[in-house]
């Protein structure tokens, strides 16, 4: 009985040393199973935004068990932020951080530019496809002002987001600089008085391709304005770029007559001749500058009597006593045809028989088609019609006269293509 009892006990010792070492052994096994889990955790995560969240950023290799406990689907991954997190793997929870960031910068297409130089587009107009989950500020790299540098060149554009990522895009401009000279029409002669006040700027035109109000400049320096005399004037029209365009004028500076009406008076009764009688009520736009001096001429020489007499103070006078009395001489014509023409806008100036024989005579010289005429409405008894568009050849004896003292006149005949009944000229 001794020696069973003996190997009984001997087999104890043995089942619980058998035991001890599979406890050892299982506990190694937990031991080493636990740090897998552990080490198998990133604590730490950092997603562009944009980015998907998803376990596999946080494990380093997908065990069984592993999951969310935190709900990622309410995580907003286009906003920069961080998140504490939880997530279990193999029935252990660990705690996790997710940081989310910007760091793409924007992007975006360039729009070529074809501008003019006073043309500087917002930045914004200048891209196109801009592209962040932010939002972008556009701006130009460096600042541009008004006038452009004329040329074909690349502009840098930058966009930086919210988050201060920067992209820079090169948009090519094409860009168109004002090198044309503004166009200038001033008068070939100017009447003034010595001590008058003088309208330099009556019919002066200034138009420019970009600038709607190019500055007009009058240079008088060569002018003594108590000396009467002839003097060359220079008007200069200067856009906003600099570029200018100079033109003369002959200022004829006269002594100032005792008596004379003011220009407004003289102007309102012409008008009223001109609109009502000389163009018989029709717009004045209906016609062509040939055809409204035609009539004007036309009407003075059969509305005015020739008597030999007129009050020569000064052309306002004539003009208004040959629209009152409807009679006068030579003088009387040429201010009444005055009056109408400038009213009209028709350039004219006076021109003075020379040399002087018998008698003063006086008639109007007009610009028509850029070109100079004599006109003369007087009726001569040894004449059958009034003077119109003549050339110097053409004229008769009573209209010798100082070439030097009027502008350059027309070289080339229209006699031929005048309509004296219609009042009209014929096309070449």
């Amino acid at each position: 009985m001794r020696n069973n009892r003996s190997g009984f006990a001997t087999m104890n010792v043995l089942l619980i040393i058998l035991a001890l070492g599979f406890l050892i052994l299982d506990a190694g096994l937990g031991y080493k199973l636990y740090v897998k889990q552990r080490d198998n955790v990133i604590p730490h995560v950092t997603i562009e935004t944009g980015s998907e969240v998803t376990l596999d950023l946080f494990l380093k290799e997908d065990l069984i068990g592993s999951g969310f406990i935190t709900d990622v689907s309410q995580i907003d991954t286009t906003v920069p932020a961080s998140y504490a997190l939880k997530v279990k793997t193999f029935g252990i929870t660990r705690d996790v951080v997710l940081d989310i960031v910007d760091t793409t910068a924007p992007s975006a297409e360039a729009v070529p530019q074809f501008v003019f130089q006073d043309d500087v587009p917002e930045a914004s107009e200048t891209v196109t496809n801009v592209y962040d989950l932010a939002s972008v500020s556009i701006s130009y790299a460096e600042e541009i002002t008004a006038p452009l540098e004329g040329g074909a060149y690349d502009v840098a554009v930058r966009l930086t987001d919210a988050y201060g990522n920067e992209t820079v895009v090169n948009v090519p401009f094409e860009v168109t600089a004002d090198v044309t000279s503004p166009e200038l029409t001033v008068p070939e002669c100017i009447y003034a008085y010595v001590g008058g006040s003088t309208s330099y700027m009556e019919g002066v035109e200034v138009t420019d391709d970009y600038d709607p109000e190019p500055v007009v400049e009058v240079d008088l320096s060569g002018v003594i304005s108590d000396t009467p005399g002839v003097y060359v004037i220079t008007y200069t029209a200067t856009d906003a770029h600099g570029n200018s365009t100079s033109k003369t004028a002959d200022l004829i500076l006269e002594n100032m007559p005792e008596v004379f009406l003011e220009r407004s008076e003289v102007y309102g009764m012409a008008a009223d001749v001109l609109y009502n009688q000389v163009l018989g009520g029709e717009s004045i736009d209906g016609f062509t500058d040939i055809e409204v001096a035609f009539r004007i001429f036309n009407w003075a020489y059969h509305h005015i009597g020739y008597t030999g007499t007129s009050d020569k103070s000064d052309w306002t006078i004539a003009a208004m006593d040959g629209f009152n009395t409807h009679t006068g001489d030579c003088y009387t014509y040429y201010a009444v045809c005055r009056a109408m023409l400038d009213v009209a806008g028709i350039e004219n100036v006076r021109v003075e028989r020379y040399p002087i024989t018998t008698s003063p005579h006086y008639w109007n010289l007009i610009k028509i088609n850029g070109q100079w005429y004599h006109c003369d409405a007087c009726d001569f008894a040894d004449t059958s019609g009034f003077v119109f568009m003549q050339i110097d050849s053409e004229l008769d004896h009573h209209h010798e006269f100082n070439g030097a003292t009027v502008p350059g006149r027309a070289t080339v005949s229209v006699q031929d293509r005048l309509d004296f009944s219609e009042l009209t000229m014929r096309d070449e």
